[in-house]
């Protein structure tokens, strides 16, 4: 029997796009002072991480922006999603996204549908200041945060819950528009 698709369900949200972002501090006007989930995507590799009281803790250094491909810095309410966009001259410029859930400020009504995704990984492999690698037989994996292994309890595998959603066409039809990372959960979380 097939699984029953998640219902789309309606919410405020408020979105603002950053044009060009110069260092990593500019990050710090987008976000309050708590605790993140980080993903990113470097020259080196994709691994999660994790952002607090303005801090990055990754596996890999990335004070140089120039490795930086793809970064999002998310929590149940909101997500700074920034990119490397080519700027047209040979160059490129890091842009940004970010998205913010039941804002206190002025809001839009919106659609979504939550989903979850399965991550690469269900053997542990260790690694230096805290990090692990969990990765397949055939050599896939991810690296998260060791703050993540109490959420594989039982079971070694981790799903990355997505926001995703959509905007209504002249139509009436509803099309996908955006997605955002939301958390990552063990498998029996709900």
């Amino acid at each position: 029997m097939m699984e029953e698709l998640p219902k789309i369900q309606e919410l405020k949200c408020r979105i603002e796009y950053i044009n060009k972002l110069e260092s990593l501090e500019d990050i710090n006007q987008y976000l309050e002072d708590k605790d993140y989930l980080v993903y990113i995507i470097t020259l080196s590799g994709i691994s999660f991480g994790e952002f607090s009281n303005y801090q990055f803790k990754l596996i890999e250094d990335i004070t140089k922006l120039d490795r930086l491909e793809e970064l999002r810095i998310f929590d149940k309410e909101r997500e700074l999603h920034i990119w490397r966009q080519s700027d047209g001259k040979g160059g490129s410029v890091l842009k940004g996204r970010l998205r913010i859930d039941n804002p206190i400020e002025e809001a839009e009504q919106c659609y979504y549908r939550d989903a979850k995704q399965l991550l690469f990984g269900a053997n542990r492999e260790h690694l230096q200041n805290g990090f692990t690698f969990l990765k397949e037989d055939r050599g896939f994996g991810v690296i998260i945060p060791n703050s993540l292994l109490s959420k594989l309890k039982d079971n070694p595998r981790l799903y990355l819950c997505t926001r995703n959603y959509l905007e209504e066409w002249d139509n009436g039809q509803l099309s996908y528009c955006d997605s955002r990372f939301i958390s990552i959960e063990g498998v029996n979380n709900d």
